[in-house]
Order: C-alpha cells, then sequence, then structure tokens
C-alpha cells in the first residue's frame, strides 16, 4: 500500500475542513474561502475525503474549523444523476433512468482502488446519512458550520462573510471575488465549470421538479429523513 504524505501545516494559516456531497458546491466554497478569507486555507481531500466522514483530527492530529455544504434533497438527486449520466465517473448509468437511479442501491467511492465503500439502500438515504453525520459533528477548541448550497447562489458575498465572522477569520481587503480562476498544478480547488453557473437559475427556479412524476415524488418524501429536513430548514414538495 502507497505511504500517505502527511499534511504540513503553516504556522499563522487558519484551516478549514470542508465536506459536502457530490455536486453541493464544495469546490466553490473553498475558492470563495481561499480567495476573500485572510490567512485562511480551505482543505478539500486534505484531513479525509471531503464527501466522506468527518474524521480531520485523527488524520491530521488536530482539530481544524469544519464547514459543510448542502442541497436541497430533490435539487442534489437530479445534478448528481445529470452528472454521472454525462460524465466518465462514478456508476456507469447509460441504460439507467431518473427514477431507477433514486428507486436503487447508492454505493459511492473516493476513487478507483479506494479501500472503503458508502452504500445506502438509495441516495435518498445516503443524503440522509451523511448530512445528519456532518450536522452532528462535536467540536472542542474549533467551530463547525453548515452552509446551504441555495444560500451561495443568491448571496455569496454575505455567506462567505459570514463564515469569517463565525470562525473569526478576516476578509481580505480587496474587493470580493466571486469568481473562480483557473487553479495552478497542485492546486486542490478546481474552477467552477462553464456548465455550473448556466445551472445556477435552473436550480434556482426549481427546474429539477419537472423530472418527478407524483410517485417518485411519494418514494422520495417518504424516504427522506423528517429530522434532517428540520435541521437543515428545507421544505418537503407536495405530493399532487
Amino acid at each position: 500500500m502507497a505511504t500517505v504524505k502527511q499534511f504540513e501545516f503553516v504556522e499563522g494559516i487558519e484551516y478549514v475542513k470542508i465536506h459536502g456531497l457530490q455536486r453541493t458546491g464544495t469546490n466553490y466554497l473553498a475558492q470563495l474561502i481561499n480567495e476573500n478569507l485572510e490567512n485562511t486555507q480551505a482543505m478539500m481531500n486534505a484531513g479525509g475525503w471531503k464527501h466522506g466522514h468527518y474524521c480531520a483530527p485523527w488524520t491530521l492530529g488536530r482539530e481544524v474549523h469544519v464547514v459543510t455544504i448542502t442541497k436541497n434533497p430533490y435539487a442534489w438527486l437530479v445534478s448528481l444523476y445529470n452528472y454521472w449520466k454525462h460524465n466518465p465517473v462514478g456508476p456507469n448509468l447509460d441504460l439507467v433512468t431518473f427514477p431507477q437511479f433514486v428507486w436503487g442501491r447508492a454505493i459511492f467511492e473516493e476513487s478507483a482502488g479506494t479501500p472503503f465503500l458508502l452504500r445506502a439502500e438509495n441516495p435518498v438515504q445516503h443524503w440522509n446519512d451523511m448530512n445528519f453525520h456532518w450536522l452532528t459533528i462535536r467540536m472542542n477548541e474549533k467551530q463547525s458550520l453548515v452552509i446551504p448550497y441555495e444560500a451561495l447562489l443568491f448571496n455569496a458575498e454575505g455567506v462567505t462573510e459570514g463564515i469569517g465572522q463565525n470562525l473569526g477569520l478576516k476578509r481580505k481587503a480587496e474587493p470580493f471575488c466571486d469568481c473562480l480562476k483557473v487553479c495552478e498544478p497542485g492546486d486542490e480547488t478546481p474552477k467552477l465549470s462553464e456548465e455550473d453557473w448556466s445551472n445556477k437559475n435552473y436550480y434556482v427556479d426549481e427546474g429539477y421538479l419537472d423530472l418527478y412524476s407524483n410517485d417518485l415524488l411519494k418514494f422520495v418524501n417518504k424516504e427522506l429523513d423528517p429530522e434532517v429536513m428540520s435541521m437543515l430548514g428545507y421544505r418537503y414538495v407536495k405530493e399532487e
């Protein structure tokens, strides 16, 4: 097994561990933090897989701040399905319809050859399980925040400033940067794609709901954890 390189902390830098499911804006959130908060570094997969369980204190040897980003479950299911359907990552969905994807067993892995898998009865259950896990992280000296993806779409500057205030991090003096730069080699926060930007209105206007039949809505509503929905402030989409 390959040796894992130990993360090297830099004196004077405050580190923020990013968590969130696939297609929730983890890269966008990290870049907003890096570009706009002084002496701050967002950590993506250092300290544990950003889409996986919180384990930073054990892998890094110390606590760091945690910011988790969430997405409306109805939007997240469509976003993840579309991304896996049209990109060579994740499971092969060439012959899988959206309802079949939502109803079926869900298996998530960091990358080929990773020595663990995350499994759930269906992707809705995975949304429940992982968000409950991140919502209940217990910190000792640092802080854990949960940010809705939808809030970034409406007010990225206000959300980023709020993160800084809650974590005691100063905003940079220069004007707010809401555009993602092309990353240098070795940078672990890739730029947001043009497709992501063009889809912003699609998610804000709830265009994704067109993919849901009444039966599929009933299934998703039954599977969603009401406690997690309440903790995150998301509303159920009413069935006809």
